[in-house]
C-alpha cells in the first residue's frame, strides 16, 4: 500500500488548522490533520521498513515530508496535541516522543503507541505487539513469588517472550524495549547484548493497565495517568491548595545531578547501536526516574554544569557544545564512567576519592610542598602571613580542598566542608573582599575540621593551612 493511498485510510481526519499545540484532555478524542498524519505515516513506515527497526532521522523525515508537498514539516512536527508539557522538560505524551529541545538533522523521530491507534498500519507493526507484550508483563507482575524481607525485581527476557508469544515475529521482539521506552510511564531500565538479546525490567505500573484490552483502552488509560501525575504535583491533596515547592539540600542535589547524568548516559550506551549520534544531555530531563531529586526536577543549569564536572574528571566524553554552556551538549559516557556506575552505583564522589585510603601525595604548587595524607611525622611548609592577602586564602582554599577525602570518608561531611570552601572561594574572589564576611567563613572551616576524627596528622594540616593561610585581622 502507497503511501497517499494509506493515509485515506487513517482515522480522526479533519480540516488543516483545527489542531493546535495546546494541552488535550485525550489523545483519542482529537482529529488529525491531513499533514499531521503523513507526517506520522512517514515516520512509521520507515521504521517497519529498517531491517533492524531504527527510527529515522530528522534530515530523512524532513526531506521525505517535503517531498509530498509539506513545506514545514517542524511545524507540522511541533503543531501535533499532546497530554501535559507543551515543551521538551516534563511529563508529557502524544503522538510522537516528546520533541528535543534542540532538534538536530541526527533526531531520531519515534512514534508512541496514540500514533499506531491513530494510524492502521501502525497497529500491526507497533500497537497490536504492544498490548500483547503488555498483558504478558501484567501475568508476569502478579505471578511472581515475593519474599518478606527483601524487594522483589521482576524482569523480562527476550528469549522468554519468544517462548510465551511464539507467534510474534522476532523481529518485532527485538523492538520491544524500544517501544516501551517511548511511552512514558513505562519505561524501565534494559540492556541489550550484542545479538539484540535484551533484559528489561518490568515496571510495576503495568498492572494499571489490567482493562486496557484494546489500543483505545490503552491511549485513553495512559492520557488518564499523565493527568493525575501532573495533578498529583501542582495539588496536596490534604487542602487542595498547590503544594509547597521543596527546598532540596543543595550539596545532596548537586550529587544527585551528577549521579542522575552519568547513570543515564550509562543507560543511554546500553541501548545505543552502533553508529548512532552521542545523545543531548538535556534529555535527561525527560527521564522521571532520574531528573527529580528530593521532589524537585532538576533544571537545565544543574545538568550543565553536571556535565561540565563530568567532563572535566574524565568520566563522559563531549561530542559538541553550545554557546553560554559550560559542558558539553552532546556526549556519552567514558569506561571510567562505566566503571562509576557499575562499581560504585554512580557515585561520582565515592569514584573520584576511591584511591584515597592509602597513602596520597598533594601537590600544591604555591608556597606548599607535598603532603602525605594518612601518614605521621608530615610537615606543612606555608609561608606565614600577616598582611590579608586573597591569594593566599585560595591556596589554602585549594589545600584544603584536596585533603578533604582523607580528613574524612563520610560523604555528607565531605560535601558540607567543600561547601564552605566555595562561599570562602567566592568571599576571597570578590572585588573588595569583606575581611568579618572572611573571618566569619573561616571559623566555621575550622569549627568543621575540628569536628573530624578520622585522622589526626590530616587534621593538624588542614587546621595549620587554615591558621598559616587565612590570618586573624
Amino acid at each position: 500500500m502507497t503511501l497517499s493511498a494509506s493515509v485515506a485510510q487513517y482515522h480522526h481526519i479533519a480540516s488543516p488548522g483545527d489542531i493546535d499545540n495546546m494541552s488535550v484532555h485525550d489523545l483519542t478524542e482529537v482529529q488529525l490533520e491531513r499533514h499531521q498524519l503523513i507526517l506520522l505515516a512517514t515516520i512509521g513506515t520507515q521504521q517497519a521498513a529498517d531491517p533492524d527497526g531504527h527510527w529515522p532521522m530528522w534530515d530523512w523525515v524532513e526531506h521525505r515530508a517535503k517531498s509530498f508537498g509539506m513545506a514545514d514539516p517542524q511545524g507540522v512536527l511541533d503543531s501535533l496535541p499532546r497530554i501535559g508539557a507543551s515543551g521538551s522538560v516534563g511529563l508529557s505524551y502524544g503522538f510522537t516522543t516528546a520533541a528535543p529541545r534542540i532538534l538536530r538533522a541526527d533526531t531520531q523521530i519515534k512514534l508512541t503507541v496514540a500514533a499506531a491507534w491513530a494510524l492502521d498500519e501502525a497497529r500491526y507493526a507497533l500497537g497490536e505487539p504492544f498490548l500483547q507484550v503488555l498483558h504478558h508483563m501484567i501475568v508476569l507482575w502478579r505471578n511472581t513469588p515475593r519474599l518478606p524481607n527483601e524487594v522483589t525485581r521482576v524482569s523480562l527476557t527476550s528469549e522468554d517472550l519468544q517462548r510465551a508469544l511464539p507467534q510474534m515475529d522476532v523481529r518485532i521482539i527485538r523492538q520491544v524495549p524500544d517501544f516501551f521506552s517511548n511511552e512514558p510511564l513505562m519505561s524501565g531500565s534494559y540492556s541489550k547484548a550484542q545479538d539484540g538479546s535484551w533484559r528489561m525490567d518490568v515496571p510495576q505500573h503495568v498492572v494499571v493497565y489490567e482493562r486496557a484490552t484494546d489500543l483505545l483502552g490503552y491511549v485513553s488509560e495512559t492520557c488518564s495517568q499523565v493527568r493525575r501525575v501532573l495533578q498529583e504535583g501542582d495539588r496536596d491533596f490534604t487542602s487542595g491548595e498547590p503544594a509547597p515547592v521543596p527546598s532540596p539540600d543543595a550539596l545532596l542535589h548537586l550529587s544527585a545531578s551528577r549521579t542522575a547524568l552519568l547513570t543515564w548516559l550509562w543507560h543511554q550506551k546500553q541501548q545505543q547501536g552502533p553508529g548512532e549520534p552521542m545523545p543531548n544531555v538535556m534529555d535527561v530531563l525527560l527521564d522521571d526516574g532520574l531528573s527529580v531529586d528530593q521532589g524537585v526536577r532538576f533544571t537545565e543549569v544543574e545538568i550543565d554544569r553536571a556535565s561540565a564536572y563530568l567532563e572535566h574528571h574524565g568520566l563522559i566524553k563531549g561530542g559538541g557544545t553550545l554557546d553560554q554552556m559550560n559542558g558539553p551538549v552532546l556526549a556519552e559516557i567514558t569506561p571510567a564512567g562505566e566503571d562509576c556506575v557499575e562499581g560504585y552505583r554512580g557515585d561520582v564522589a565515592a569514584y573520584i576519592r576511591r584511591k584515597d585510603n592509602g597513602s596520597v601525595a598533594f601537590h600544591i604548587a604555591t608556597n606548599i610542598g607535598n603532603i602525605a595524607a594518612n601518614s605521621t611525622g608530615v610537615t606543612q611548609n606555608v609561608a606565614p602571613q600577616a598582611a590579608f592577602d586573597p591569594a593566599q586564602i585560595l591556596t589554602a582554599v585549594s589545600l584544603i580542598r584536596q585533603l578533604t577525602p582523607a580528613l574524612t570518608p563520610d560523604t555528607r561531611e565531605q560535601k558540607a566542608l567543600l561547601a564552605q570552601m566555595g562561599e570562602l572561594q567566592t568571599a576571597a574572589e570578590a572585588p573588595a573582599p569583606d575581611r568579618v564576611a572572611v573571618q566569619r567563613i573561616t571559623d566555621e572551616v575550622s569549627s568543621t575540621i575540628r569536628g573530624f576524627t578520622h585522622s589526626p596528622d590530616v587534621q593538624r594540616l588542614a587546621l595549620e593551612a587554615v591558621k598559616l593561610g587565612i590570618p586573624n585581622p
